[in-house]
C-alpha cells in the first residue's frame, strides 16, 4: 500500500511540475506549446476524475 500511496504523490508532483511549465510557457509568449500542454493536462486530469474512488490513491486530490 505505501508503494499506492508514493505513486500518488509521484502524480501529483508531476501534475503541478507540468502545471509550472505551462504557465512559463505563457510567460514566455510560447502560447501554442502552453495550449497543447494544458490539453495533455486536461486529459490526465480527466482520466484521475474518471477513476472510481478505490482505485485512487487518498494523496490524490
Amino acid at each position: 500500500m505505501d508503494q499506492y500511496n508514493k505513486s500518488g504523490l509521484a502524480l501529483q508532483k508531476n501534475l503541478l511540475n507540468l502545471r509550472r511549465q505551462r504557465d512559463r510557457l505563457k510567460a514566455e509568449g510560447k502560447h501554442k506549446e502552453a495550449e497543447r500542454l494544458a490539453r495533455d493536462i486536461a486529459r490526465i486530469e480527466a482520466v484521475i476524475a474518471a477513476l472510481p474512488a478505490q482505485a485512487k490513491p487518498p494523496t490524490l486530490q
